[in-house]
Formats: structure tokens, C-alpha cells, sequence
């Protein structure tokens, strides 16, 4: 009868054993899939961080290209004072036509050569005014991709701490 109680208990003994050899190995895993969630929550800050960098050169060029639109409504602003200011010009010279003949060539000279300049002017203003464009847009795109790249990285960070907590429910 001692030698059947002394099987039974190694029997008992031996599968324990197995049970801890099991619980073991799966303890092994469930740390290796810790190591891994570590290791992706890590490239997740290091994104975010790159994210916030992104966001910070991209305030500076906002306010750079504010800087810049600043400074173009100034130069508009007196481009419109510099066109009045010809207007008035080129009527006081229509005024005076009857006047001088030779003062009209001359000021007739000046007033093309103004022009041309207002034209040039113009040009410019609307190559800016298409450049800004151009970087409007290209911030809305960056802005919207780094949205994506937040709702992403809020998503991937929901899903990790739901398969934590399922690894700590089964662990307790």
C-alpha cells in the first residue's frame, strides 16, 4: 500500500511539475511579448517625438510666412498709395497738356517708365501671392498626414494596452 501512495504522490509530484514547467514557459512568453510592447511603445515615443519636432518647425514656418503676408499687405498698401498718388499725377499732367506740349513728352516718358514698374510690381506681388499659396497648401497636407499619424499612433496605443490588460487578467 506504501508503494502504491508513494506512485500516486510522484504521479502528483510529476504532473506539478509539468504544471510549472508549463506555467514557466508560458511566463517566458508573456514576457518576451512585454519586451516586444516595450520595445513598439518606445518607437511610438521616439515617433512622437519626431511628430512634436515636425509641429514645432511647422509653427515657425507659420509664423514666418505670417511675417512674410505682413510684410506684402505693407508693400500693397503702398503700392495702392504709390498708384493714387500716379492717378493724381497723370490728371494733373492731362490738365496740363494744353499748357506745354514739351512737358507733356517728358512726363509722358516718366509715366510709361512708372508702369512698368507698377507691372513689374504686380507680377511679383502675384508670384508671392502664389507662393504663399503653395505653402498653405503644403501645410494643410503636412498638418493632415500628422493627423494621421496621431490617430494611428492613439489607435496602436489602445490596442496595446487592451492586450496588457488581457496579459495581466490571465497572469491574476
Amino acid at each position: 500500500m506504501s508503494e502504491q501512495l508513494l506512485e500516486k504522490i510522484l504521479h502528483v509530484v510529476t504532473d506539478i511539475q509539468k504544471e510549472l514547467q508549463d506555467i514557466r514557459e508560458e511566463q517566458k512568453a508573456i514576457r518576451e511579448e512585454q519586451k516586444a510592447i516595450r520595445e513598439e511603445q518606445k518607437a511610438i515615443r521616439e515617433e512622437q517625438k519626431a511628430i512634436r519636432e515636425e509641429q514645432k518647425a511647422i509653427r515657425e514656418e507659420q509664423k514666418t510666412f505670417r511675417e512674410e503676408l505682413k510684410l506684402i499687405r505693407e508693400e500693397q498698401e503702398a503700392l495702392k498709395n504709390g498708384q493714387k498718388e500716379l492717378y493724381d499725377l497723370v490728371n494733373a499732367l492731362l490738365h496740363r497738356q494744353e499748357e506745354t506740349d514739351a512737358k507733356l513728352e517728358s512726363l509722358t516718358m516718366d509715366v510709361h517708365r512708372m508702369h512698368g514698374e507698377i507691372t513689374a510690381m504686380k507680377q511679383e506681388i502675384r508670384m508671392l501671392s502664389e507662393k504663399v499659396d503653395s505653402h498653405y497648401e503644403q501645410f494643410n497636407e503636412r498638418l493632415n498626414n500628422l493627423q494621421l499619424d496621431v490617430d494611428f499612433t492613439v489607435h496602436k496605443t489602445t490596442m496595446t494596452e487592451r492586450e496588457l490588460f488581457k496579459m495581466r487578467n490571465r497572469l491574476f
